[in-house]
């Protein structure tokens, strides 16, 4: 099997990790922004791990979906990920902060 081919997603994969993110959304706590967002990583063997973004008062130091998603996903063990699936409510799209990709 081709590297391209391993690391490729299939529609199911996909499917499921979109709609797993859009549910996190409904776990995101966010009273200040009421920006809802929620992640889902479908990490290398299988696994579906999601998060959800996490305010605090004092702004910035709440926690992005993306990166509660890594963080869980990393102390349950798991390192090697093969895709990443962000879903928020606005009808444009949005990208992750710069600290999310640097993660």
């Amino acid at each position: 099997m081709s590297s391209s081919s391993k690391s490729a997603l299939t529609t199911q994969e996909l499917q499921t990790l979109a709609s797993k993110a859009i549910a996190a959304k409904a776990t995101a706590y966010c009273p200040y922004s009421k920006f809802r967002v929620g992640a889902c990583i479908l990490t290398q063997s299988g696994e579906y791990i999601v998060g959800a973004n996490v305010e605090n008062a004092s702004y910035p130091v709440g926690t992005c979906a993306e990166r509660v998603a890594f963080g869980t996903a990393v102390v349950a063990g798991y390192h090697d990920f093969k895709a990443v699936a962000v879903a928020t409510d606005s009808n444009l799209p949005a990208s992750p902060c710069g600290m999310c990709r640097q993660l």
